[in-house]
Formats: C-alpha cells, structure tokens, sequence
C-alpha cells in the first residue's frame, strides 16, 4: 500500500482536529463548572441581601407603630386640653370663614375655636356654585344695576363688599339673591379682618377647572387686599382641594377637626407670617404648626 503526501496531510490535520475538539469540550466543562460556581455565589449573595432587607422591613415597621403609638398619645393629649393650648391666642384677632362647599358645611368647628381663642369672627359666609350661570348672572347685574359677566365679577364685588364698612345691606342683598348664604357677620368688624379661613371640598376629574373658577379666584382677589389665608378641611376628606391651594402657596391643615388641626389653625393665625401645610396626610409636611 503506497502512503503518499496527501494521506500524512490529511492525518495530520485530523490529529490537530481532534486536539481542537478536545481542547474545546474540555475548555467548555471548566467553564461550565465556572459558571455554575458563580451562578451560586450570586444567589448567595441575593439571599443574603434578601434576609437583611427583611430584617430592615420588620425594624422599620415596628419603628412606625412605635411613632404612630407617640402620635396617637400627643392627639389624646391635645384633644383634652385643646381650651388651654389655644386661651386667648387670638386676642385681638379679626378672622373670616368662606366656604366654598354649599353640601358639607362644618364652618362652625372653625367659628368656635376662633371665638374660645378670644378672637373675633369677621364674617362666615357660603360662595354658592350659582355664580357662573348665565340666568343667575343676569339676574344679579339687573338687581344691583351693575354689570356682572362671570364668577370672576361676582367675587370681586363680594370681596368689595367685605371691605367696606358702608356695603353691610349690599351683603344682604347678595344672600337675597342667592348668590351667598351668611352664617354670621359682625356688623362692626366684617370689613376689619386680617385673615381668611377657606374651608370647602372638591372631587372628580373636573375639580382642577372648579377650583379656578371659584377658589383660585378668591384667593387671588383676597390676596391682592393683603389678607393672610388658611385652607382647612376635615380629616376624613378628600385632599383634592387642599393640594391646589397648596400650589397656590396656601397653607393647608388637613384635620381641622382634631385638636392638632385646632392648634395648627390659631398659632397660624395668630402670627400670620408663615405657609406650610399641617396634618397627617399626602400633602402635609408638617404634623402641626408651632411658634418658632
């Protein structure tokens, strides 16, 4: 049997061929058991993590029943003594209340903690929904012999009336028609407040376009007067209204029912100089407000 070149040639490289699988599947199982090695370490690793964030998760959580334990002992205390914390801190203090919710009147809440902090209530009053009718405007305009376009108008002149000591019938005259319900005026010092409470709610997907027609209105025209302002609801409603006051620079108090709120409220009122926004929901930063 004649071996020529072309058989070495061919043996040759099925021998290096053959090294090469070998060198490769050999290659591939170390690799392999690497990869394996690895794979494991990482899972350790994560299981590892994983057991100290539960361990983080269980202390934070019995931090927070700690803090909501503090939290629940502070309101009891203040609830009992909510006459003393507030004697006489707004002594010579004229505060109005405007509501802006015609369905959920809790304005009396506010008008007596003022009055037990020994201030006085300028006015309580209700802005009714009505304002932006056409009918209702036309009414107005033709009763009042003034021309009244919008919410915008009757605000104004209702705001013109709270600062004027010789419009107390024209006040009146707006509840007449409608327009305002009146739970207190002080005859006297209606026009000599310095400060506003707006109490009221706001839900749905149109309350953004609610709110600028009758709130941020308000506002606005009470801030043009230099009159500081509060926002205030109750602890169990909707915080809707609140977060728009808020980024209207308003400051807030979402629990005015409970006696954190009504000490938040009067030192609020008392210094007039500051706005944050108090109480224990998503938009308050503060749980109450103090004299510094």
């Amino acid at each position: 049997m004649n071996i020529n070149m072309k058989y070495y040639i061919v043996t040759i490289c099925a021998i290096f061929i053959a090294l090469g699988v070998g060198i490769l599947v050999g290659f591939n199982l170390n690799y392999d058991q690497a990869l394996s090695k690895q794979q494991s370490e990482v899972l350790e690793s994560f299981n590892t993590e994983f057991e100290s964030l539960k361990d983080k998760n269980k202390n934070l959580h019995s931090q927070i029943e700690d803090l909501n334990g503090e939290l629940d002992t502070i309101k009891e205390f203040v609830d009992k003594n909510i006459d003393a914390l507030t004697q006489d801190v707004l002594t010579d203090k004229n505060t109005g209340i405007i509501l802006t919710s015609e369905n959920n009147d809790y304005s009396e809440i506010v008008e007596d903690l003022i009055k037990k902090a020994n201030g006085t209530v300028s006015f309580n009053i209700i802005v009714k929904d009505n304002i932006n009718k056409a009918d209702k405007l036309s009414e107005i305009s033709m009763s009042l012999n003034k021309t009244f376009e919008s919410s915008s108008d009757v605000i104004n002149y209702i705001v013109e009336c709270l600062n004027s000591a010789k419009n107390y019938d024209q006040l009146y005259a707006l509840e007449n028609l409608g327009v305002i319900k009146i739970n207190n005026l002080d005859e006297k010092k209606y026009q000599d407040y310095d400060s506003v409470v707006l109490l009221g709610e706001l839900t749905g997907k149109d309350a953004k376009i609610k709110f600028d027609q009758k709130e941020k209105i308000i506002l606005n025209k009470l801030k043009e007067n230099n009159k500081y302002l509060v926002a205030a609801n109750q602890s169990k409603s909707d915080n809707t209204i609140l977060k728009l006051y808020s980024e209207n620079n308003i400051s807030t108090i979402d629990n005015i029912n409970e006696g954190i709120g009504k000490v938040s409220l009067t030192n609020l009122l008392k210094n007039q100089n500051v706005v944050g926004h108090y109480g224990t929901s998503d938009v308050s930063t503060e749980i109450i407000a103090y004299e510094k």
